[in-house]
């Protein structure tokens, strides 16, 4: 279906018989991406006169992590990105709010002080007390754990298959996947109310506000404000991931 045919009121979207490949797998003439799959949901939903509620996730950043494949986590990151620009360049801001944010955090991290420039995928420019190098990107844990051999770390940047899309990033700690971290998360909004999603507090607190902002469940509600526009859209974007070096 083009993106520029009349939509049908009802659609579903079945493109595999699993997870959506991963962005930098996939096939651009049979499989969509997460903008253009975003950008179909809202020119469909958008035309109900009474709004809409639209959850997005990016959910192959996890999957990546979790193998800690860092290339494709950081490549479906920047697919979040440009699917939440398409949905601020298709909603206005008086009458639509927009949140971002992450349901948990993951264990990756920067290491060492690489220069500016440096290729964030690449090993850094120094070296580790036993004279071999180490990535700046790398996992608390993970099934990318290399064995020691006598008491010194392999050299990841001599495998046959560094620096490929299925390479797997060193980690400490050997596991079948990596886990989740416990790091606090960003939440971006943008639209009305979106004065309210600031500071630091519970992630269950997210639903409550975006209720209140949209007139909608138990409690209070803005419809009582002057302010509030009643014929608001609303897009609540779902970052699956959101990793410890893009957006914070």
């Amino acid at each position: 279906m083009s993106l520029n045919d009349d939509l049908p009121e009802y659609m579903l979207g079945l493109f595999g018989s699993s997870h959506m490949k991963y962005h930098m797998k996939s096939n651009p003439q049979s499989d969509p991406t997460l903008a253009e799959l975003t950008e179909v949901a809202i020119r469909s939903l958008r035309r109900n006169e009474k709004g809409f509620f639209l959850f997005v996730e990016g959910g192959r950043i996890d999957h990546a992590h979790h193998d800690n494949l860092v290339e494709l986590a950081l490549d479906e990151t920047l697919e979040m990105d440009k699917a939440v620009a398409t949905a601020t360049q298709l909603l206005s801001e008086d009458d639509s709010l927009i949140v971002v944010t992450a349901d948990h955090a993951h264990v990756m991290t920067i290491n060492g002080y690489s220069g500016r420039g440096n290729d964030i995928l690449g090993p850094s420019r120094d070296l580790g007390r036993d004279s071999m190098p180490y990535m700046t990107l790398s996992y608390t844990n993970g099934p990318g754990f290399r064995p020691h051999v006598n008491g010194i770390r392999p050299d990841v940047t001599a495998e046959p298959n560094f620096r490929t899309l299925d390479w797997e990033s060193h980690v400490d700690v050997p596991l079948g996947d990596e886990t989740h971290g416990g790091d606090d998360v960003a939440v971006f909004a943008r639209g009305p109310h979106h004065s309210m999603f600031t500071g630091l507090y519970e992630q269950s607190q997210l639903p409550h506000l975006m209720a209140y902002a949209a007139c909608i469940g138990p409690g209070r509600h803005a419809c009582v404000s002057a302010a509030h526009l009643p014929s608001a859209h609303f897009l609540i974007a779902l970052l699956a991931l959101f990793t410890s070096i893009l957006l914070r």
